[in-house]
C-alpha cells in the first residue's frame, strides 16, 4: 500500500479476520507497522476489530505504544467498549491461553512446540479449566500425566523420550517372556512400565 501498510494491515484494519488468520498462518509480520508507525494490532483496535485483535493477541502481537499510543488507548479513546475490556482482561495471557480463538489445529501445534499450560495470568490450564471447546479440551488432555492418548501433544524432546522408554519396555517384555514364568514376569514388566511412564515423562523433559 501506498503508506507501508502490509497486507496483513490492511485485513486487520479492514476487519477481515480470516483473511487475517490465512496471513498469519503463511507467516505473515505480525508486528510490522506502516509507515505512520502504526501496526496491525493498533489499526484493528483503531476501528473496533474485536475479533482481528483476539486473533492477533493469540499469535502474540505487541501491545506496546505506537506514535498514536497504545493499542488498548486508542480502543478506549475510540469508544470500542468491549475491545477495551477486552483487552484489559487479556493483558497477561500467552497465545495458549486464547482458547475461545485458537483452532484445534494452532492449539495442537502450541503444545507440541513446548508452549506452558503454567505460565501467564490466569494461565492457559486455569482457563481451560471446565472451559468449552476443542482448545480448552486440548489444554486440560496436555495437562494429564503422559499417556498413548495424549502423546501427540508433548513437545519434541518429550514425544521421543516416550518413544525410547515404550520400545525399552517392550524389549524387556519380548527378552523375559520365555516360558509360562518368563511370561509372566514379562507381562508384569510391562504393565509396571505403562504405570511409570506418566510419572517419568513430564512436557519438561529437555
Amino acid at each position: 500500500a501506498a503508506n507501508g501498510a502490509t497486507p496483513l494491515h490492511v485485513a486487520c484494519q479492514q476487519g477481515h479476520v480470516e483473511c487475517a488468520r490465512l496471513l498469519l498462518e503463511a507467516g505473515a509480520a505480525i508486528d510490522q507497522a506502516d509507515e505512520q508507525g502504526a501496526t496491525p494490532l493498533f489499526a484493528a483496535c483503531q476501528d473496533g476489530h474485536l475479533e482481528v485483535a483476539k486473533l492477533l493477541s493469540s499469535y502474540g502481537a505487541s501491545r506496546a505504544a505506537t506514535p498514536f499510543g497504545t493499542p488498548e488507548e486508542v480502543a478506549t479513546e475510540e469508544g470500542h467498549a468491549d475491545l477495551a475490556v477486552w483487552l484489559v482482561a487479556s493483558r497477561g495471557w500467552t497465545p495458549l491461553a486464547h482458547l475461545e480463538t485458537l483452532t484445534a489445529a494452532r492449539a495442537t501445534s502450541l503444545l507440541r512446540s513446548g508452549a506452558s499450560l503454567h505460565e501467564g495470568e490466569p494461565t492457559p490450564l486455569r482457563r481451560a479449566a471446565g472451559g468449552e471447546g476443542e482448545a480448552a479440551a486440548l489444554v486440560r488432555r496436555a495437562a494429564a500425566p503422559w499417556s498413548p492418548a495424549s502423546h501427540s501433544l508433548f513437545p519434541a524432546a518429550a514425544r521421543a523420550r516416550a518413544a525410547l522408554l515404550v520400545l525399552s519396555i517392550y524389549e524387556i517384555h519380548e527378552r523375559y517372556h520365555l516360558d509360562s514364568a518368563g511370561a509372566t514376569n514379562g507381562i508384569a514388566a510391562l504393565d509396571f512400565g505403562h504405570c511409570v511412564l506418566g510419572f517419568a515423562i513430564t512436557r519438561e523433559t529437555q
